[in-house]
């Protein structure tokens, strides 16, 4: 039995072949010939219009008509399609569809992070305020921001605003995130996406000088904080109202009139990207907009809160960097010069330049106040120094949440927006404490390292409010005198006009 079913399949497939064999050569003309005429009735078809239009003395412009004609048919049925596939898409999984059929960059916050809400309500409550805000508005620009111009140079003592209309676009809220973890019981916290494009028309004028300028659009998008604060258990319930931006907004500004401003003596050093960036800088953290809501509260202590921290950043060094610098019109490429900017709020940090290197070593230490976390940054970009216009090396962006954790992170990140690049930091993360009793410790732990920033490393803070001033020497030739405010702290000096703000300064 067994050798039957042994031999059984070796008969089965050798009677098999032997049948095969001389029914093959006529499947395979069977299975070829069907093709083969097809494939000549196609052939024919093609050859059919050109041999008619030849044998009728027609133009070969009548074929290409055809052609295109047959193009524009096959397109029509495929964007058809893909319509229909579109469709069936988003019935099957909305979310999905969307995110591949927008831009990353144009979807709002609340697209990518589930802690931002969407908040239509928000915008329609703006939309039916703004006539209010706006005259807000006006009234800072006159009262706030007018004087504060005037006292910035003595050039523009005569400074002042014609005319203030922002226009009747509102601004616009694209998400809401509130926290609600690591946060003070009596405050809330809030963080806006928005947006404001406005056709406005801010005119401004600096009598001295008879110059006339202006601003006929502003754009700018960023994300504003907003904290509720102190909770009181009176109405309103909140004590007073603090908003500023974290880090430095996108802002645009179309100047009328710009280059008479910037002939003004003490001006004709600016430009419209400095002069953008200082209005920026001056939205920024920690610069704030405080409204008191109650007259019990205790402002000065709102608009300049104890900061939160210090980090220590150690900018060490970076590895693979992109080779920038080009010879004989880009034929040969050479290396880089490339140097950092460290940015905490609106404070800003410079390294050295390092020549031609592809892997600097910087070897510097900076030291940054941190008013607010979490919510703010660490943000570092690297460029190479060109003569006209310095080329982007990378970027990188951490979160000081997670430096607060680790209290010590000493690791290499990877730069972000380009294709290589590494970067080497060392970030501290050091808490102010309310006594000088640790104060001889931390000498001792700092004298290791005081060589390594440019004026040593810090061991104290030192907060300075100055609140006002009275019966000061007059001078009767002047009606409407520039008081001037310098302190200094080492080395340290400072010019400024006293508009009720702190001075901070880390010592050794």
């Amino acid at each position: 039995m067994s050798g039957a079913r042994g031999e059984s399949p070796e008969a089965g497939a050798g009677g098999a072949g032997g049948r095969a064999a001389p029914e093959n050569p006529g499947g395979v003309l069977s299975l070829e010939l069907p093709g083969l005429l097809a494939q000549l009735a196609r052939s024919f078809a093609l050859l059919l219009p050109v041999y008619a239009l030849g044998y009728l003395g027609l133009s070969f412009s009548w074929v290409l008509l055809a052609l295109a004609l047959l193009a524009w048919c096959r397109r029509s049925r495929g964007l058809k399609a893909l319509r229909l596939c579109r469709a069936l898409a988003l019935l099957e999984d909305e979310e999905r569809a969307v995110r591949l059929g927008v831009r990353a960059c144009d979807l709002p916050a609340w697209v990518h992070f589930p802690d931002t809400e969407r908040a239509e309500w928000l915008n329609k409550t703006v939309k039916h305020m703004w006539p209010f805000i706006c005259q807000f508005i006006e009234k800072l620009f006159r009262e706030t921001i007018e004087p504060a111009v005037r006292g910035a140079n003595t050039h523009l003592s005569t400074f002042s605003f014609t005319k203030v209309d922002v226009g009747q676009q509102p601004l616009r809220i694209n998400g809401v995130k509130v926290y609600t973890e690591n946060v003070d019981k009596r405050q809330i916290i809030l963080d806006l996406q928005i947006s404001f494009v406005g056709n406005c028309e801010i005119d401004l004028e600096i009598k001295r000088y008879f110059c006339r300028a202006g601003v006929k659009s502003i754009q700018i998008h960023g994300t504003m904080r907003v904290i509720l604060e102190p909770l009181i258990g009176d109405m309103p319930l909140v004590g007073a109202l603090s908003i500023f931006f974290l880090r430095k907004p996108l802002l645009e500004i179309n100047w009328t009139g710009l280059t008479n401003l910037l002939d003004i003596p003490g001006l004709n050093g600016l430009s419209d990207t400095i002069i953008s960036d200082m209005i920026s800088n001056y939205l920024v953290l920690p610069n704030r907009i405080t409204v008191p809501l109650v007259s019990e509260v205790q402002i000065a202590q709102l608009r300049f809160p104890v900061p939160k921290g210090v980090l220590r950043i150690h900018f060490i060094e970076a590895q693979d960097l992109q080779g920038k610098d080009t010879y004989l019109k880009g034929l040969v490429k050479g290396k880089s010069d490339p140097y950092g900017i460290i940015r905490v709020g609106n404070q800003i940090f410079q390294s050295k330049v390092i020549k031609e290197n592809l892997s600097p070593k910087w070897n510097e230490v900076y030291e940054a106040l941190v008013y607010e976390h979490p919510g703010q940054e660490l943000e570092i970009e690297l460029f190479d120094e060109d003569p006209d216009k310095d080329d982007f090396l990378g970027s990188l962006m951490i979160d000081l949440i997670e430096v607060e954790k680790e209290r010590l992170l000493d690791e290499w990140f990877t730069l972000d927006e380009v294709p290589k690049g590494k970067l080497h930091l060392r970030l501290e993360w050091l808490t102010l404490m309310p006594n000088a009793s640790n104060l001889d410790k931390v000498l001792t732990d700092i004298r290791a390292d005081k060589d390594q920033a440019n004026n040593g490393l810090s061991s104290a803070l030192l907060i300075l409010y100055l609140d006002s001033a009275r019966n000061l020497p007059s001078n009767p030739l002047e009606f409407n005198p520039d008081v001037l405010k310098k302190t200094a702290v080492q080395r340290a000096l400072k010019n400024s006009h006293p508009k009720d703000e702190p001075e901070n300064r880390l010592s050794q």
